[in-house]
């Protein structure tokens, strides 16, 4: 099976603070980020929603080990309104939304903030698979409708682990994302709930390292740079990783009406799907259309 691997100079800083009571994950993601919103459908609230969904599963590369997965799931009120993001402790990330969601009326989309699409009865499902076979499930509503503090609200009430996450996305003026950064934080067993707010205080009062462009050597020495406690795990790549291929993507074709494909065979036409998560197109010629009708 066909796999594309984008490589990309994003990568995730972890480290550990405060005398290692507490992990804090720094990324820098943008080309991932700007890669997996590459869809002439999507508008600047999308991109925004399925940014952030991605960046928190960016980060959450840095908890896992070994062959440990981890997929996250947005639910809007609307629950043919989802969006996706999967991430292994590779660093191999993915995201995309549901197709009800991508082809919703510009109209309505635009008019709308990441807490309207997301309304009263939003929930967030976190999947993990930490291997032979044990997969854990939990689900949360989601009280802040802003995808990134209910992340934070999730792992306190699913995993009673005090954890913070930011993400800042900046778009230019004509709504093209031009960088992509977060933090996470989250306390390891025996560190005092406060030290999680003391944390978030620090962070969110250097914001300027988040969302400054031209920043890029500054950001990689964020961590030094405003905690004195702090020392550097590791610096590890992030990428987006797409598992698609031709033969995945066969069944979709018998979406299609029985007499387009008829016609496209007679006419030695081909046919053309575009991968929602990577925007690889995959092309089906008479042959591949000859065994559908």
């Amino acid at each position: 099976m066909e796999r594309i691997l984008i490589q990309m100079d994003n990568y995730l800083i972890k480290t550990l603070a405060y005398n290692k009571q507490a992990r804090i994950l720094f990324v820098e993601n943008t080309d991932l980020i700007r890669a997996v919103c590459n869809h002439d459908q999507m508008n600047k609230l999308l991109k925004t929603a399925l940014g952030k969904t991605v960046s928190v599963a960016s980060m959450l590369t840095g908890i896992l080990k070994g062959t440990q997965r981890i997929s996250l799931k947005v639910k809007a009120s609307n629950h043919n309104y989802k969006i996706f993001a999967d991430v292994d402790s590779m660093g191999n990330v993915r995201g995309y939304i549901s197709d009800e969601l991508l082809n919703a009326p510009s109209d309505y989309l635009n008019n709308l903030s990441i807490e309207q699409l997301i309304g009263a009865r939003g929930c967030i499902q976190v999947t993990t698979d930490i291997g032979m076979n044990n997969v854990f499930t939990g689900i949360t509503d989601m009280p802040y409708g802003n995808i990134v503090d209910d992340m934070s609200h999730y792992f306190k009430q699913s995993e009673q682990t005090p954890s913070w996450f930011s993400v800042h996305i900046v778009f230019n003026e004509k709504n093209e994302i031009v960088l992509s950064r977060g933090v996470m934080a989250q306390l390891l067993p025996g560190a005092p709930v406060r030290l999680i707010h003391r944390i978030r205080n620090v962070i969110s009062d250097h914001q300027s390292y988040l969302i400054d462009p031209e920043n890029s050597k500054t950001f990689k020495e964020l961590p030094y740079s405003i905690f004195e406690d702090i020392y550097t795990v590791g610096i590890e790549p992030v990428r987006l990783f797409c598992g698609c291929s031709k033969e995945i993507l066969y069944p979709m074709l018998y979406a299609l009406d029985k007499e387009e494909l008829a016609n496209a065979y007679e006419n030695n036409s081909l046919l053309e799907i575009v991968c929602n998560v990577c925007g690889k197109k995959h092309t089906f010629d008479s042959s591949d259309i000859a065994s559908l009708i």
